[in-house]
């Protein structure tokens, strides 16, 4: 099928990518001694705690000063190149080649659920609150290692001139100002670095398996990639955002209104997760990679669903054309009332 004309992933592709070719399968985890006792996900609140870099697992973090140096020197370059107006109608293809290049770029990370994950033993019970922006090459990592782990988030966007969630952030520990920033209400537990949060969230929530280095390792290879082909996307605030964005929660619990169904892997779900950064708008994260129980759970909701999808509980409104949900984005929330490709 030709990329131009092809539909959001249907569940029976491992990723949206199929068209373009595929790298062979994560490789299973070894069983190893758990590290972080699953018994913290039950019981009373506890308190925030804030990990300094490289306490996690031992290990220091491979998130070096150089390369955040680089990343902001990059966001100026990347938005002359981002085609103007990311409101505005896109070229259809050159966004789904684009966006597909910058999948296989990462094959096989954050696609496919580790299988001892799909039927958890304890599942989180509070939010997993990540604070990042969809072109952060490190952010990414985090994002691919939630895939893996199908482990729901709470993202908060903190794209550059945010309004909100980069001063949220520092609210919460993040004296730094750097990103991704983890806050995990189940245990207590704030941290940045993107190498510590990754291994934190395997040693937490991995079911005893060994944490697949290759997620870290090839970041500093292959995870500029997505950032560089998608020249802007998911970096800077659109201008014309709505000034509430950042404030849309339900009334009922405070969560945010819009669901996003999502692997990380899939070309067509990120441009997704490029709009809502880019109008820093929080969603729930319901990751539905190959294997994962929520992707049963999808088909409840709309037997012809796949991923992406959107649901947005203050509208109304449930999408599953990633064409189709940015338009509604920026018309909803960005105040964009130019014509519809």
């Amino acid at each position: 099928t030709p990329l131009g004309t092809q539909h959001d992933a249907p569940d029976n592709m491992s990723t949206g990518v199929v068209a373009l070719g595929v790298a062979s399968p994560l490789p299973r985890a070894r069983l190893v001694p758990r590290r972080t006792a699953c018994r913290h996900l039950r019981g009373r609140s506890r308190p925030i705690k804030t990990r300094a870099s490289g306490d996690a697992d031992g290990k220091t973090s491979s998130t070096s000063p150089a390369s955040n140096k680089l990343l902001s020197a990059l966001c100026p370059l990347l938005k002359l190149f981002s085609g103007g107006d990311a409101g505005a109608p896109r070229n259809r293809v050159v966004e789904v080649v684009t966006s597909g290049l910058a999948s296989i770029s990462r094959m096989p990370h954050g696609v496919t659920v580790q299988p001892e994950c799909v039927v958890r033993k304890t599942q989180p019970t509070k939010p997993i609150v990540l604070y990042e922006f969809e072109a952060c090459p490190f952010c990414r990592r985090v994002r691919e290692t939630a895939t893996q782990l199908d482990l729901q988030l709470l993202v908060k966007p903190c794209p550059k001139d945010a309004l909100t969630h980069r001063d949220e952030a520092m609210n919460n520990g993040n004296t730094k100002g750097t990103f991704p920033y983890l806050v995990d209400e189940n245990t207590g537990t704030a941290m940045g670095e993107s190498e510590d949060i990754a291994r934190y969230l395997w040693a937490t929530y991995g079911e005893q398996t060994e944490f697949p280095e290759a997620v870290v390792s090839s970041t500093l290879f292959t995870g500029w990639m997505p950032t560089l082909l998608r020249a802007g996307r998911g970096m800077t605030r659109y201008a014309s955002a709505d000034t509430n964005n950042a404030k849309n929660n339900s009334e009922k619990n405070n969560q945010p209104n819009i669901t996003l169904y999502n692997y990380e892997g899939n070309q067509f779900a990120r441009l997704v997760r490029e709009a809502l950064c880019e109008l820093e708008l929080p969603y729930v994260l319901k990751n539905a990679g190959k294997g994962s129980g929520r992707r049963s759970e999808l088909s409840q909701i709309d037997a012809n669903a796949s991923v992406p999808y959107l649901i947005d509980q203050k509208t109304g409104a449930s999408l599953g054309e990633s064409d189709e949900i940015v338009a509604y984005l920026f018309r909803e929330y960005g105040g964009f009332v130019g014509e519809e490709a």
